[in-house]
């Protein structure tokens, strides 16, 4: 017996399986129907798979098979295994051969694969101009992925004529050529560009007045006789064009190219029908707007139109916004007069008198005293009245008591002027709610029928209304919802439960039953995973939290594909579902599309900060200079390394200060960093990740510069939601390069560092508590985190010292305040050596000061200036209020802290304090912060290098830094 199945296009899809299952009837229809049914119901010796010839024991085609040795052959069982062979898309083509041996049949599946597209080349004229090569390439992976089916391949040659007819080659000739390779299999794309003669712009005619120079408006559209002929390219120019004339108030200015090819469409000749239309002026009379929201109350400039429906949708937001303001009787009609070239649109702004709450009353609330909501109330007496803050006031109140059990509770508003002789343009008003309060209802019992697999207490517990607890009707829907979901998740797919209170004459009390169908059960038969490149399978797998034989349930497969996700590895999972002829039993088709595995981001920029200026150059102590450090990085990243969610990542920075010889004393020094990253999650296949470090950098700080390199090796869990730990271990040696001291102190500093590199070894760990909402922009939440590192002699190291960090933050988001967020950020750390002779080296010690801690002082220059090195740093508070409209925010702050030589030494009369405010601006890149603090206190202190040894130099007073993120 012989039986093939074959099909063209995407593999496994429902077109493919269909012709199978036609396939196979017509093979029991042939004559040779008799010789079929010699093979029917004999068992299976063995089952075999040849790969083009050859054969292999796959374990992916074992496990999907439904006909496994020992058991009777069924056509239902081949024809299913077909279908799981397809659905696997790697397979054009499978054929079934059965023979008898020894009374045992022997399957013989014969499998023709799928040959996936992993190199995408191009031949021809590829050198044309214009022609690039590699913006092709991704026109081409954007459309159809990294691994493109052949079976697309004419598709493929449409879209890439597309692209070059777009780039001025009207009549573009793209050929295709695909090279197979076997073991593995692979397939090489090639793709033949023969581009032919390039469209060029030639006359250019424009009608009509299109109010600024023709030379001009060539030049804001970009269009150029001679040029190659791009559409897309001139419709960008047109629609700038149309942009500019409406921000200067010609909103219905109108241009229409028209094209006329010639010379065998060599040559485009354009024509531009321009109408500027009429000059839209916008004007308010009457009453007063304030500027900065007329162009939201009328977005005329923003929609380009000025179309009725438009203004008419614009009256209604000027009259909304003023009856919000209490002008309960606010009115802007609008009128259209044209002269000339210019529309006048005129809204006619009237406030009325403005209604204020005079008095806010509750009656009827027996049950629920006023004070359990009357914070959450919008009205307020003394504030401006309005009719929609009444109605979401009743509203509130009402749920309240639904929620609470009286399920027929009603509040009635009542409003009044309240009488008075003034006739000022205030008026008060008098606010009244009704409550009808009604029976409260109390839950009797709650009873299920129908319910064969799960017991009355395991569904009781899924719910939220209990025996004696207040009736909610809401609250009904939602049990109902999760007693669904618990069947659902349990595999009863085709589950239904009703709800029906049921409530006793005095409508007091009520009983809930609940009417259970549950249909069969279904279970996952196989888990298919196709796409899957370079990507294991196994690393798929571990993150399905759904397995063969498990119930089918929709929660776990949406986890599963979030799982998938959250790999980084691709660009799109799906996870679908494939019926066969068994109801209670699907199939699992995971299709993944793997991302491209190697990135690459580069950037240029700049970094505004303070740098303390060398005593001896600036004539006393504390000073800083503003300084500007252009900043370039390059960063090259590979992931999905041998077929894991492994990732290798390379980071380089450099920065050279404009004015170094300003900010340090030892000659011309360039702040770089390089940074290499090896990332294992699951390492050794537990829940810890790993993570190897090895960094290079020299880096200038405020009173040294300093060269280190080092070795991390980290293993981080995560213990729950939001509780995580990490142990590392790390190796580094630290090279003071220079120190920005008075020179009375040099020779302090040479006694106490080492100027020989110092080699460090120790273990670290630490444990973070993360509740923050957004890890970039948190409104909510804490994060709380302790650190402690133990460098010995016994390990390794030349220095021996302890050290410990902590920090804790809180957000909060103040209610009533249009989105302002409280911020608050404590730090302390602590840090000994173990023998007084081997100092904690330079780098390895706390510093305050600058964009992150003190915003008050510049980088580093934080400390009690009577003791020259300080090592202990202690609490600093900080308090942020964002307030602003849309990507731009304002913030003030309070910082204050300080720097202890010794823990004995903290003094809390020395924390110096700093206030100051700044702006943020939600960019693309991430936060772009700019702040400026003041402190409290300037202080003053001994110029060491003044002729005049009681002569005393004050601080700088203010700091300006400009950084991305956030300060904390």
């Amino acid at each position: 017996m012989i039986a093939r199945a074959a099909g063209a296009g995407w593999a496994g899809s429902a077109g493919r399986r269909t012709a199978a299952l036609l396939l196979f009837l017509s093979v029991l229809a042939r004559p040779v129907s008799a010789a079929v049914a010699d093979f029917i119901g004999k068992p299976v010796g063995a089952v075999r798979f040849f790969l083009e010839g050859r054969e292999t024991t796959d374990p992916a085609f074992v496990s999907i098979v439904e006909t496994t040795a020992g058991a009777p052959l069924s056509m239902v069982q081949v024809r299913e295994s077909i279908a799981h062979l397809f659905s696997l898309g790697r397979f054009d083509d499978v054929r079934v051969d059965a023979s008898l041996e020894n009374a045992r049949v022997t399957l013989r599946y014969e499998l023709s694969p799928i040959h996936p597209v992993t190199d995408i080349r191009f031949a021809g004229r590829t050198g044309a101009a214009g022609i690039d090569i590699g913006a092709l390439r991704r026109v081409v992976a954007d459309r159809y992925g990294a691994t493109p089916p052949i079976g697309r391949t004419s598709d493929m040659v449409r879209v890439l004529s597309d692209a070059l007819a777009a780039d001025g080659y009207l009549h573009p000739s793209v050929s295709s050529a695909v090279r197979l390779d076997h073991a593995p299999e692979r397939a090489t794309l090639t793709f033949t560009l023969e581009p032919g003669a390039r469209t060029t712009i030639g006359t250019i005619d424009i009608t009509g007045a299109p109010g600024l120079p023709r030379s001009e408006l060539l030049r804001r559209i970009n269009l150029v006789q001679g040029a190659p002929f791009r559409r897309e390219r001139l419709a960008s120019g047109l629609e700038r064009y149309i942009q500019d004339r409406r921000k200067r108030g010609y909103y219905e200015a109108k241009i229409t190219p028209s094209i006329q090819l010639a010379d065998q469409d060599r040559v485009a000749n354009v024509t531009l029908a321009v109408d500027p239309g009429p000059h839209v002026r916008v004007v308010f009379t009457g009453d007063p707007l304030p500027g900065d929201r007329r162009n939201e109350l009328v977005p005329v400039e923003r929609e380009g139109s000025v179309d009725e429906d438009l203004l008419e949708d614009s009256t209604n937001r000027i009259e909304d916004y003023l009856r919000n303001l209490g002008y309960r009787e606010a009115k802007a009609p609008h009128t259209r007069e044209q002269r000339d070239a210019e529309l006048a649109i005129t809204f006619a702004v009237r406030r009325g008198p403005q209604y204020r709450v005079a008095k806010l009353e509750m009656a009827g609330n027996t049950n629920i005293a006023s004070s359990e909501f009357e914070m959450a109330l919008k009205l307020r007496e003394g504030q401006p009245f309005s009719d929609g803050r009444v109605a979401d006031d009743a509203a509130l109140v009402e749920d309240l008591y639904h929620r609470r059990g009286y399920a027929s509770a009603k509040v009635q508003p009542t409003t009044g002027l309240r009488p008075t002789g003034n006739t000022a343009a205030q008026v008060p008003v008098m606010v009244r709610f009704d409550v009808f309060e009604g029976e409260r209802i109390v839950v009797d019992s709650i009873t299920f029928t129908g319910n064969t697999s799960f017991d009355d207490a395991a569904l009781r517990g899924k719910m939220a209304l209990q025996v004696g607890a207040p009736y909610v009707p809401g609250q009904l829907r939602q049990d109902r919802d999760r007693v669904q979901a618990v069947y659902n998740d349990r595999g009863y797919e085709s589950a239904t439960v009703d709800a029906r209170p049921e409530f006793n004459p005095q409508n007091t009390r009520a009983s809930i039953v609940f009417t259970i169908r549950e249909g069969p059960r279904v279970f996952v038969d196989h888990v298919l995973i196709v796409g899957n490149v370079r990507t294991d399978a196994g690393t798929i797998e571990r993150e399905l939290q759904i397995k063969p034989g498990d119930p089918f349930s929709l929660s776990s497969i949406s986890e599963s594909q979030r799982r998938l996700m959250a790999l980084g590895l691709f660009r799109r999972a799906r996870i679908g579902e494939l019926r066969h002829g068994n109801e209670t039993a699907r199939d699992l088709l995971v299709t993944v599309e793997e991302a491209a595995a190697t990135t690459i981001g580069y950037g240029v920029g700049g970094e505004g900060r303070l740098l303390p200026v060398p005593q001896a150059e600036a004539g006393g102590a504390a000073a800083a200079r503003f300084q500007v450090l252009p900043r370039a990085f390059l960063e090259y990243g590979r992931r999905n390394l041998f077929g894991k969610p492994r990732s290798v990542n390379v980071f380089s920075s450099v920065s050279v200060p404009l004015n170094l010889n300003q900010t340090q004393t030892s000659g011309r020094l360039t702040e770089y960093r390089l940074l290499g990253t090896y990332r294992e999650p699951r390492l050794f296949d537990t829940a810890t990740d790993g993570l190897l470090n090895a960094t290079i950098e020299q880096q200038i700080r405020s009173s040294f510069t300093f060269r280190r390199e080092g070795i991390t090796a980290q293993a981080a869990r995560r213990l729950t939601r939001g509780l995580s730990m990490s142990v590392a271990y790390q190796i580094q040696r630290n090279e003071l390069l220079a120190v920005n001291v008075a020179e009375p102190d040099v020779l302090l500093i040479n006694r106490l560092f080492s100027p020989e590199p110092v080699r460090l070894s120790g273990f670290s760990a630490s444990i973070i508590r993360d509740t923050r909402d957004d890890a970039v922009n948190p409104g909510s939440g804490q994060y709380l985190t302790a650190n402690g590192q133990v460098d010995a002699v016994a390990i390794g190291s030349q220095v021996g010292f302890a050290k410990s960090f902590l920090r804790a933050q809180t957000f909060h988001t103040l209610p009533r305040s249009n989105g302002a967020i409280l911020a608050g950020n404590a730090i302390l750390g602590m840090a000994g050596e173990f023998n007084t002779e081997k100092p904690i080296p330079e780098p390895e010690r706390f510093f305050a000061g600058g964009d992150t801690t003190n915003r008050g002082f510049a980088l580093d220059t934080l400390g009690v200036r009577h003791e020259p090195y300080e090592t202990q740093r202690d609490t600093i508070d900080k308090n942020g209020f964002p307030i602003g409209r849309g990507g731009l925010s304002v913030v003030g702050f309070l910082d204050s802290g300080n720097v202890f030589q010794r823990v004995s030494q903290v003094d809390l009369t020395e924390l110096r304090g700093a206030v100051g405010f700044g702006v943020r601006y939600r960019s693309p890149f991430g936060p772009l912060r700019v702040d400026l603090g003041f402190k409290t206190h300037v202080a003053e202190f001994l110029c060491p290098t003044s002729d005049d040894p009681a002569k005393r130099c004050p601080e700088s007073r203010p700091a300006l830094h400009i950084s991305f993120g956030q300060a904390f």
